[in-house]
């Protein structure tokens, strides 16, 4: 192949992580499949992110009496407990996974929820009903390859509205993660499992978009009732001018 359009490029720099070493595409709907089956594994859960919890009660997500009527899109959503939990306080849900499984059993625990569920691949994939009040990503970022982060703003810039909030959380770097170099990730055809970011670099990524909050991911004990939280994570808000 011999590249002339930004897609080819795009497309040959995904044929470097193929084998599973890419598990933020269609191909990997397997191993997110069997991993969201295991009743043991951490995000076998209902429990919303602590972020999220933390970030309502210091008002940053807007009075919850405003809630109503405005849309989320949850990104990489899983079964679908922070959609369940978003639905709960008013928003309109829209979740987004590559994994059929991941959707059908969120769309099963959502019955009466104002949720849906859609198998899709963010980064490659358009999202129908952009633009979004709020686009809330646990989990998804960091697992893109270095060159689809750039896909990943693309996406980003449809779905989030003028005025909108962006949450996300990743590994932190020390933590949880490899915090190799893009170069180096690109040249060893591999991501070791996912990629550690620092709470600088996310602001520096992000830097089209006004930051509001970043900090490690609270602890479970901040809140009154069970949620989902681990020291090697952080999560960072972000507002849209």
């Amino acid at each position: 192949m011999r590249i002339t359009t930004y897609e080819d490029l795009m497309l040959l720099l995904d044929g470097l992580y193929a084998g599973g070493a890419d598990r933020s595409s269609h191909d990997a709907a397997p191993f997110w499949d069997s991993l969201l089956q295991q009743q043991d594994h951490p995000l076998h859960t209902d429990r919303p992110d602590a972020a999220l919890l933390t970030w309502q009660e210091e008002g940053l997500l807007g009075a919850e009496r405003d809630a109503d009527g405005r849309r989320a899109l949850d990104v990489g959503c899983g079964l679908g407990r922070n959609s369940r939990w978003l639905a709960a306080q008013g928003f309109t849900v829209t979740g987004v996974d590559i994994a059929p499984y991941a959707v059908a059993e969120a769309t099963r625990r959502s019955a009466g929820l104002t949720a849906e569920y859609l198998v899709l691949d963010f980064v490659r994939e358009q999202v129908p009903g952009a633009p979004f009040d709020l686009v809330y990503d646990s989990g998804c970022f960091h697992h893109l390859a270095p060159h689809r982060r750039i896909s990943y703003m693309e996406a980003l810039r449809e779905c989030l509205a003028p005025g909108g909030l962006f949450g996300i959380c990743t590994f932190t770097a020390g933590q949880m993660g490899t915090t190799a170099s893009d170069e180096e990730l690109l040249l060893q055809r591999g991501l070791e499992g996912g990629i550690a970011y620092t709470l600088d670099e996310l602001r520096e990524m992000f830097s089209w978009l006004e930051p509001v909050d970043s900090r490690q991911m609270p602890a479970p004990h901040d809140h009154g009732h069970e949620v989902f939280s681990h020291d090697f994570l952080q999560v960072a808000l972000f507002r849209r001018g």
